[in-house]
């Protein structure tokens, strides 16, 4: 018995239905699809609206290859021996044919393969090279900082002794300024008490 939905439609649908269908479908002299038979199926038979229209379109597909298959075995079944023989005849040329297109293709796409292999293999060469010719320039120019490096540092060095000499000989023109100055200040004193006693003796015959 089939199951009731409560609008008293059946929820189910077996394969005979299906074909029942798509004959009713085709004897009318429409073309037979998921749609039309899921509508079919819903007006005649009774189906739920409401089956799964991807589950019913596969199944219907699955029902018209094995129909399809069926058909074309009995037509097979008719054919006379020798055009049976002429057949396979021509499906191992066709085989053959195929065969020796698809080796074709298959050895030039061999060649392109290897063609552009070597064509890759050469690109990475002279990627390889740019990259080795990029560290060349990169290591002159860290040892060319290096250099430059100490050669600053040599300068400030010889900057800082030169600073260093230039405050002492600083130093010693201040202390030679300084001794000047004594030594004049010392002459000058020299020369009051010269002169002051070279006029005491006057003062004293005067008396």
């Amino acid at each position: 018995m089939t199951e009731k939905n409560k609008g008293g439609r059946p929820r189910k649908y077996n394969d005979a239905q299906v074909q029942e269908a798509i004959d009713r479908i085709e004897a009318r002299g429409a073309v037979a699809d998921g749609a039309a038979v899921k509508n079919l199926l819903r007006d005649e038979f009774g189906v739920s609206p409401g089956i799964d229209a991807g589950i019913l379109d596969g199944e219907f597909r699955r029902i018209c290859a094995a129909r399809a298959e069926e058909k074309a075995r009995k037509l097979a079944a008719k054919l006379p021996a020798s055009a049976k023989s002429a057949a396979a005849d021509i499906g191992k040329d066709v085989i053959r044919a195929v065969t020796a297109m698809l080796a074709k293709q298959f050895d030039d796409l061999g060649k392109e393969s290897r063609e552009r292999e070597e064509e890759l293999e050469a690109d990475i060469r002279v990627f390889r090279q740019r990259i080795h010719d990029l560290e060349e320039q990169v290591n002159k120019r860290d040892t060319a900082l290096a250099e430059l490096e100490m050669e600053n540092h040599g300068l400030k060095e010889q900057a800082k002794k030169t600073d260093a000499k230039i405050l002492l000989l600083k130093a010693k023109i201040a202390t030679h300024d300084r001794n000047n100055e004594i030594e004049t200040r010392l002459a000058s004193l020299i020369e009051d008490i010269v002169a002051k006693n070279a006029t005491a003796p006057a003062n004293e015959n005067a008396d």
